[in-house]
């Protein structure tokens, strides 16, 4: 096996595992209305376990943003095999960095991106290309919830939804699927792969309340529907 197929076996196997999350997506986007010609904006979309769940159930067409080169060679495969590619355009890029020209979306989705640049700094910047009257899927940690939806309210957003992961949900629906992956004798091979998942579980267990996280659904406050 040749290492960019030993690197895609592993990013098929977390996608596996990731996919028992999805279910919480699917509860923030049943609210959204029919629509059309929409466009998308996926922040920090990784290998796009989310991106291609969103392009399968909503219409549209999705930006999808990230500076993983790798992990964005691994989503255009998937998008390739799933007959999405023209709808999803991979650009490998941090959001500092890409020239968005002014544009802005009808749909946003943050899967733990403020957790990389700060959520209030973050979503200030952010909020900014969405349209008055989009929506914005945010995937965050559970901590600091009313001074998040302080933030919102400031800038004209309505709170739509809101679900709770707790720790039982990540160890369930991820964490214990990819502990059983990682000591399958079939992926010995990987185990090099694998060592910043084996940190992250043994982080979970030694203090899982850490590890819990909240889908967030809002609205920018229109009276005009753009979907």
């Amino acid at each position: 096996m040749t290492l960019a197929e030993t690197r895609g076996e592993y990013f098929r196997i977390r996608d596996r595992c990731r996919k028992g999350l999805l279910k919480y997506l699917a509860g923030v986007c049943d609210l959204f209305p029919e629509g059309r010609d929409r466009e998308i904006l996926d922040l920090g979309c990784g290998t796009g376990v989310p991106t291609i769940w969103v392009a399968e159930h909503l219409q549209g067409n999705i930006i999808a943003l990230d500076p993983d080169r790798d992990a964005l060679d691994w989503l255009a495969l998937k998008c390739l095999d799933a007959g999405l590619s023209k709808r999803i355009i991979t650009v490998c890029s941090s959001f500092s960095d890409h020239d968005f020209e002014k544009k802005q979306f009808d749909i946003i989705i943050a899967e733990g991106f403020f957790n990389v640049i700060g959520f209030q700094e973050g979503f200030s910047q952010v909020i900014r290309l969405l349209k008055p009257g989009g929506y914005m899927i945010i995937h965050d940690d559970s901590s600091g919830r009313e001074a998040k939806k302080e933030l919102f309210d400031s800038n004209g957003c309505n709170l739509l939804r809101s679900i709770l992961l707790d720790e039982k949900a990540w160890w369930n629906d991820y964490y214990r699927r990819l502990e059983d992956e990682i000591n399958s004798p079939g992926n010995s091979r990987l185990r090099s792969y694998f060592q910043g998942d084996i940190a992250e579980i043994e982080l979970y267990k030694n203090d899982p309340s850490q590890f819990t996280s909240v889908y967030y659904l809002i609205r920018k406050g229109s009276e005009i529907d753009t979907l």
